[in-house]
């Protein structure tokens, strides 16, 4: 393997890293803040607060979703509930710690 082909990866593999850094920051804080706020509602409004923690849900998998293609490997594996993590947090105070 010459090097430019060296140099080839290791671009590619710092712009996947960097493109899986920006997805987990820009799709993580939407989901952790869903999960959170849907906490708050739970009191007001218990239907509305589910509903907010169902897209917390959605959008925590799609993004593990989205890490896993930008990584090359398939969207359907275990790595795929790490995206649940901030909605898990959120379904603890939601549902069991009230």
């Amino acid at each position: 393997m010459s090097y430019r082909q060296d140099d080839d990866k290791s671009l590619d593999v710092v712009q996947r890293w960097v493109i899986s850094t920006l997805l987990i920051v820009v799709g993580g804080a939407p989901a952790s803040t869903l999960a959170a706020y849907s906490t708050h509602l739970a009191d007001e409004d218990y239907t509305s607060a589910v509903g907010l923690w169902v897209m917390s849900c959605v959008i925590g998998l799609g993004v593990a979703a989205a890490v896993l293609v930008v990584h090359r490997r398939f969207p359907v594996s275990p790595w795929l509930l790490a995206g649940l993590i901030p909605s898990a947090i959120g379904a603890y105070f939601l549902f069991w710690h009230r």
